[in-house]
């Protein structure tokens, strides 16, 4: 808001990067923090996380140019705008699986984090882009575009990014990633819901009041806190193993007491 009032008043080109960069982030990292609260096991770094949103989202973008080069190729992008979903969340996908070999991030919250990550790296990265070749022409249209990515982003790419990650990790969890995971009914679900959500979403179909995208946002948020439940009944039930697994240790006439030397019970 700042940046935005500066511009406003002085019209000075050298606020233009700062509007465009804190104006495409905010929002993405706002939601990006709730998947980091969310996940309860808090075993995932601040740092990770960070590199994720940067070297994931640049990754990501790469990738996803290189696979709409791909769909020219196959013809597919006679879909038009909707082409993107079969591009881009492949792309993050490709994103995502540079930590698959971690074993220590064997939950499906962590998937969850770890795809919101990259998700909101590459919304961010992708807002700024529109908001620079906007802003060339047209520097009004450049802060109606910032506002109004900014304002749908939780509903876009973070939240199927997300989905996919948590799809991941739900049939990987402390396994090697192998390519045989990616074929799993219980992925292929999920991610296929994304794709579905990003192809409708480009897609021409309209309703008054942004209304598109506030029920595919809904849609994707119902999965979301279905992948969160899901995630924390994993946690409940390791928990439960453990417990379990600790009073299995303990012998059944109770917890051994220590006897002193001269052989009297001590404490």
């Amino acid at each position: 808001m700042l940046f935005l009032a500066g511009w406003n008043e002085y019209q000075n080109i050298n606020l233009i990067p700062g509007l465009i960069m804190v104006g495409s982030f905010a929002v993405p990292i706002a939601t990006l923090i709730f998947f980091v609260e969310i996940n309860a096991r808090r075993n995932v770094s601040l740092y990770q996380v960070i590199r994720l949103l940067f070297i994931g989202g640049i990754l990501s973008l790469i990738l996803s140019l290189v696979l709409f080069q791909l769909t020219a190729t196959l013809k597919l992008d006679r879909l038009g705008a909707s082409v993107a979903g079969l591009a881009e969340e492949p792309g993050k996908l490709l994103a995502l699986l540079t930590v698959t070999s971690l074993p220590k991030y064997r939950y499906r919250l962590n998937g969850l984090l770890f795809g919101a990550a990259i998700g909101t790296g590459f919304a961010a990265f992708e807002s700024a882009g529109y908001a620079l070749r906007t802003g060339l022409n047209d520097a009004a249209l450049m802060k109606e575009t910032i506002m109004v990515r900014g304002m749908l982003s939780p509903f876009g790419h973070i939240a199927w990014t997300a989905m996919a990650g948590a799809a991941l990790w739900r049939v990987k969890g402390a396994n090697p990633f192998a390519i045989a995971m990616l074929k799993d009914v219980r992925f292929l679900k999920i991610f296929g819901i994304a794709v579905v959500l990003h192809m409708l979403w480009n897609s021409p179909l309209n309703l008054p009041f942004y209304g598109k995208y506030a029920l595919l946002g809904v849609a994707a948020w119902i999965v979301i806190l279905a992948l969160i439940q899901d995630g924390l009944k994993e946690l409940r039930e390791e928990k439960a193993k453990t417990s379990a697994g600790r009073k299995e240790g303990v012998p059944a006439n109770g917890p051994t007491v220590p006897v002193t030397r001269d052989g009297s019970a001590s404490g």
